[in-house]
């Protein structure tokens, strides 16, 4: 299967039987592709210098871990009544819907995958900005869309849209933030954290944590640290603050002007390409059980 500069394909023991829609072949759609990529269980080739890598490591999972089964089963522990079948019933339904989005998510994940196994972090980092973003507005989308009831639909999409200018981050991701509050409500992941573990030398260490405790995530006293963090070797965000950290990250880094005193200096990162490393893994992580959720809603879960 070919999307962009980038091919994917099976490995040499197949997790997946033929006739299956996650079986990758050059007719696979990019909706059941995004579940192997983000799973770790195929085969991902840059077609620009035909290096390959087999991916392995599971963004499904909170701990990354790697995916030793290959397979999709795990689906089944996320969401009760929802079967791995149900999920091939599902990609197969909808293969011909929203294909154009789906795509160019799928190519924007699979150069953050590509750039992020050959530890080329910055680069993977700003391919996962990119996906967020183009997932920042269609998510909600989709997801408003899986009712009978129009004015329900509206009411969300007002809501989110009020919420969204009430934070004073009006636009895509302001929308996108609102949105995630709504999509997990009542779920375990709205009280759940993910962790950024800064796993560099002890020299390094407390002005990295401190530039993004201060200046990314805005905690100005240990006071609002979360109850998980541990200074300087782990931040723990909140999951449905993991929208702010994600962009603030982009702007304190990418945009250096001059006018503001909370970018963050080289001084406090030491290196971007080990900055993004202990990023990358917790977004990847994010956008993924973002991804999965959205699916289920549409299965009706």
């Amino acid at each position: 299967m070919r999307i962009a500069s980038f091919s994917l394909s099976e490995p040499l023991s197949f997790p997946f039987a033929e006739r299956s829609p996650f079986f990758i072949n050059p007719d696979t759609n990019e909706l059941a592709s995004l579940f192997r990529v983000l799973a770790g269980s195929c085969v991902l080739t840059n077609l620009s210098n035909d290096v390959s890598i087999a991916l392995a490591r599971n963004y499904f999972t909170g701990d990354y871990e790697e995916n030793s089964a290959q397979d999709l089963s795990f689906l089944e522990t996320f969401e009760e009544g929802l079967r791995l079948a149900d999920y091939e019933q599902h990609v197969e339904s909808k293969k011909f819907v929203n294909r154009q989005f789906y795509k160019n998510l799928l190519a924007e994940i699979c150069a953050a995958l590509f750039n992020e196994g050959k530890e080329k972090h910055t680069a993977a980092f700003l391919h996962l900005y990119r996906a967020y973003e183009h997932l920042s507005y269609a998510f909600p989308m989709i997801y408003a869309a899986k009712t009978d009831n129009y004015v329900a639909t509206f009411e969300n999409l007002r809501k989110w849209m009020v919420d969204a200018d009430k934070q004073g981050n009006v636009g895509e991701l302001g929308f996108h933030k609102a949105f995630v509050s709504t999509l997990f409500k009542g779920l375990p992941e709205i009280s759940t954290t993910i962790d950024i573990n800064l796993n560099c030398k002890d020299e390094y260490k407390e002005k990295l944590f401190d530039g993004l405790a201060r200046k990314v995530l805005g905690w100005k006293s240990e006071a609002e640290y979360t109850s998980a963090t541990v200074r300087p070797d782990k931040l723990s965000i909140r999951f449905v603050d993991f929208h702010s950290f994600i962009v603030n990250l982009r702007n304190r880094y990418f945009h250096y002007s001059n006018a503001r005193s909370d970018n963050l200096a080289l001084e406090e990162i030491a290196d971007s390409d080990m900055l993004f490393s202990f990023v990358n893994k917790a977004g990847l992580y994010y956008v993924a059980t973002i991804f999965n959720r959205v699916v289920s809603h549409q299965m009706g879960k």
